[in-house]
Order: C-alpha cells, then sequence, then structure tokens
C-alpha cells in the first residue's frame, strides 16, 4: 500500500511540474516585445526622434519643443525659438544636430541646444551626420547642405523636386529620397538614381548597406534596393508610411505612418503589427529586436519593450519658461503633417504657431503627393501620378498640426557662431488643453491590424487546449496506476 501512495505521490508531482511549465512558457510569450503607449509629458506634435544609445535620445517637434530621454523618463524642454523641429541627429549623448521647417540648424553640445545658423529659408527635412565634422542636410526644392569645415554650406542638386530623407552609408554613399525622385551620392557629386516604380511620393529611406536598402511614402508604398535597382515589395497596407528603422543586419525592420499604422519586417515580408494609438505617427528610432521608439501626432510617443502596459502616472501641466506671442487665426492653420502634399494654407512669415484642437484620425485624410509640393495636410486622397511638373516651390508652409511655425525674426549666420537657445533641464510645459497623454489600453487602430489580436487569440486557446490534454492524461494515467495496484491487491488476496 505504501508502495502504491509513493506511486501515486510521484505522478502527481510529476503532472504539477508539466503543468507548471506550461504555465511559464505562456506568460513569457505573452511578455513578447510591443508597442507600448510610454506616458510622457504633454508636448505638442513630436516630428522626429533619434537614439544615441538606450539611455540618451531626443525628439523634437512644434514650436521649438523637444522632448530629452535620460534613460529613466522623457522630459521637456522648450527652446526660445518658434519653428518647428524637423529632423534631429546625435553623434553621441553629448553632441547632435537637429533642422527646422525654416531653414535653422541647431547644435546640441555643452548640455544646451544653440542656433548654429540658418543657410537658408528653405524647410529642411532631414539630417544625417557622419561624425562631429561631417554631415549632410535634405529638405524643400531638392535643397542639400553638407557640414564641413566649420560651416553648412549649399551643395549642388540635380533635382528641384522636395528631397525628405537621407541615408549615409558612409562619406562615399548615400541616399536621398523625395516626391517622385531616388538619389544617389557617389563620393562626388550626387545625381538622379531612378523614380519610384509608382511614382510615390518618397518619405524615408534607411540604408543597410550601400548594396541594400529600404525606402517607404505614401499609399504603403515599400521600395526595396538590391544593389541594382529599387523595386516594389509587398505592401500590406494603402496608408502613408512615414518613417522606417531597419536592423543593422536588415533581418528586421519598422515602418510607422498614418492613422497610428506600424509594419513590422521579419526578414521575408512585411506585415502589421498592433498599434496602440490612432495617431499618425511621424518617427521611428530602432536600438535593437526588442527596443525602439516611436513618436506622432499630439505627443505621441510610444516604445517597443518587453513586458505588460505601463502603471498609470498622473502627468502634470505647467507654464513654460517661454511663450509665444501672437499667431494666426484657428481657421488659418493647416493641419500638419511630414508628407509633401499641397499645403491648405500658406502662414504669413510674421505668424508665429498657436495650438488647435487635434482632430480625429478621420478628420485628417492624406493627400495626393507632387514633384514638388511642400509638406502639409491635405484633404483628399486621389492616387499619385507621373505627371507632375518640378519646379521650385514658391512658398513655405508652416509644419502644420497644432502648430504652423512662423519664420524667427532674425537670421543667424551660417558657421559655428552660435546663438544660446535653452539649457537641457526639466522646463516646464505648456497648457494645452487638446494634447492628451496617451494611454496602453487604446484599441487598435485599423481593421487590418487585428490579425494579429487574432493569431495570439488562437495560440492562447492552443496552448490552454494542450495544457488540459497533458492534465487529463495525467489524470488518467494516474487512474490507471491506481486500478492496477488494486487489481494486483485482489489478485494476490486470492491466491
Amino acid at each position: 500500500m505504501r508502495r502504491n501512495n509513493r506511486h501515486f505521490a510521484s505522478l502527481t508531482v510529476a503532472v504539477v511540474v508539466l503543468v507548471s511549465l506550461c504555465l511559464a512558457q505562456t506568460a513569457v510569450r505573452s511578455q513578447g516585445a510591443a508597442w507600448q503607449a510610454y506616458p510622457a509629458p504633454p508636448a505638442g506634435s513630436l516630428y522626429s526622434i533619434d537614439m544615441a544609445n538606450p539611455s540618451q535620445g531626443w525628439a523634437g517637434g512644434m514650436v521649438g519643443s523637444m522632448l530629452h530621454w535620460d534613460g529613466g523618463s522623457w522630459t521637456t524642454v522648450w527652446l526660445e525659438i518658434d519653428s518647428a523641429i524637423m529632423a534631429i541627429d546625435m553623434v553621441d549623448g553629448g553632441n547632435g544636430w537637429a533642422t527646422t521647417h525654416v531653414g535653422e540648424v541647431l547644435h546640441y553640445s555643452g548640455g544646451s541646444w544653440q542656433v548654429a545658423g540658418q543657410p537658408t529659408t528653405s524647410w529642411l527635412a532631414d539630417i544625417q551626420m557622419l561624425g562631429p565634422n561631417d554631415g549632410w542636410i535634405v529638405g524643400e526644392g531638392g535643397t542639400i547642405l553638407r557640414y564641413t569645415g566649420g560651416s553648412w554650406q549649399s551643395v549642388t542638386s540635380p533635382t528641384t523636386n522636395w528631397l525628405t530623407s537621407i541615408d549615409m552609408v558612409d562619406a562615399g554613399h548615400g541616399w536621398a529620397v523625395g516626391a517622385n525622385v531616388i538619389l544617389r551620392y557617389d563620393g562626388s557629386s550626387w545625381q538622379i538614381h531612378s523614380t519610384p516604380p509608382n511614382h510615390e511620393a518618397l518619405m524615408s529611406v534607411d540604408m543597410i548597406s550601400d548594396t541594400e536598402g529600404w525606402a517607404v511614402g505614401y499609399q504603403g508604398a515599400i521600395l526595396h534596393y538590391d544593389g541594382t535597382a529599387w523595386t516594389a515589395a509587398g505592401s500590406p497596407t494603402g496608408l502613408n508610411l512615414l518613417s522606417v528603422s531597419m536592423l543593422p543586419d536588415g533581418s528586421q525592420g519598422w515602418a510607422v505612418g498614418q492613422s497610428g499604422l506600424i509594419l513590422e519586417f521579419n526578414g521575408g515580408s512585411w506585415g502589421v503589427a498592433n498599434s496602440p494609438t490612432y495617431a499618425d505617427l511621424w518617427g521611428v528610432a530602432m536600438l535593437s529586436s526588442s527596443s525602439g521608439w516611436a513618436v506622432g501626432r499630439s505627443g505621441t510617443v510610444l516604445e517597443y519593450r518587453t513586458g505588460g502596459p505601463y502603471p498609470a502616472t498622473a502627468t502634470p501641466t505647467l507654464v513654460p519658461t517661454f511663450t509665444p506671442t501672437g499667431g494666426p487665426p484657428a481657421t488659418r492653420t493647416p493641419l500638419p503633417s511630414d508628407t509633401p502634399g499641397p499645403p491648405t494654407d500658406t502662414p504669413l512669415p510674421s505668424d508665429t504657431p498657436t495650438e488647435t484642437e487635434t482632430p480625429a484620425p478621420s478628420d485628417t485624410p492624406t493627400p495626393a503627393p507632387t514633384d514638388t509640393s511642400a509638406p502639409g495636410q491635405p484633404t483628399s486622397t486621389p492616387a499619385p501620378t507621373a505627371t507632375s511638373t518640378p519646379g521650385q516651390p514658391t512658398s513655405t508652409p508652416a509644419p502644420t498640426d497644432t502648430v504652423p511655425p512662423g519664420q524667427p525674426t532674425s537670421t543667424p549666420a551660417p558657421g559655428e557662431t552660435t546663438i544660446p537657445v535653452a539649457q537641457v533641464s526639466a522646463t516646464p510645459t505648456p497648457e494645452q488643453s487638446s494634447v492628451t497623454t496617451p494611454v496602453a489600453t487604446q484599441g487598435t487602430p485599423t481593421g487590418s491590424q487585428t490579425g494579429s489580436d487574432k493569431t495570439e487569440k488562437e495560440e492562447a486557446i492552443l496552448t490552454i487546449g494542450i495544457i488540459a490534454v497533458l492534465v487529463v492524461g495525467a489524470i488518467a494515467l494516474v487512474g490507471f496506476a491506481g486500478l492496477g495496484a488494486l487489481w494486483l491487491r485482489r489478485r494476490r488476496k486470492q491466491s
């Protein structure tokens, strides 16, 4: 009898261990890397982000507002300029550069951001630094600038089309994309390499090497460069894609865009990932396969991380140390977007940004791109055409969304003659009744994004089913073992 009891106890322990292992595996799977809405302080709409490392990063947006990541939290830094920060590139944690929509170039050094110059009044859409003393900028009307010898200088451009993104592989190789154009740098000059297969407006490019890279743009455009040509890759969406970030080995990548859309590349194809927001996303920066950040409309900040939702935290609303004065009427404020398209209105140079109410995703349709159009939010979504006429834009609209930044009152000279703007500190944020902090419990932005949820549910059901079968099987084994013991006992008594 004691032997039977020991046998029964052993089987019970085996069943408990087996069930515990299955539950542990399910828990680990449920805590895989996923996008979460980070409870960042209000900062208005954010157009750009760059991470120097996991503990240092910056995001830039409207009216000279920036968010600083110190490895533990995001804090708001307000610069005493009225322009919107369109692009950021950090050389390292203590050195970085940024551009604005009115041609200003900002330099981060010594713990503060400074205006390093205003080499143009054109919209400067993207910047990339190859080192502390070498960098490139692209923007409106085919503008190309290079930082060399301590100042930013204009470089001959082969196009007047709007350039939206640049990625330098090294000092002798680089790529730039824009409205119906792809440029290549061969170490001595920029040349038109090709046009997108369907004449799309491309918004972002990320090169893995000089012979492989990805670009994304309007109406779900995804292009892949294989060392010879740029070809259209399979896209699971028709929404505008505004930024792309690939891992250095090209094994994984992410693209973000309209209405909170997030796509993930798994090494073979692009698919729709779960998104916790409906807000347009304008920038994404990945640190690894399990760590990254994305920013967008209304101060949206998302983190790609392992773990569940963030705990609820109160976000105080404070008064800024610098408040721009004046501003155009709310009815004259074009909706924002980093995407080329005909602006609904062009603010005067003297206009200073004002915050307006952020519309719902359904209120912000996306326009058709043209070769020379300036970024601005649209009113309809016609298909892009190849018949657009190149030419220099005649005006520069404000970057949009909640504010059309205005023209600065003074123009600093190009070069390193800097004007202090603001010290990096946890500076209070402005009162913005229309800006809310995103929460991790928001729903999936588009109907197409429910596929991942369905897959996760199916996996959970399958896991539970397997556990149930194992438990039933273990119980059955214990029962059979008990019956067998009773039968043997009776046979012994009879004999």
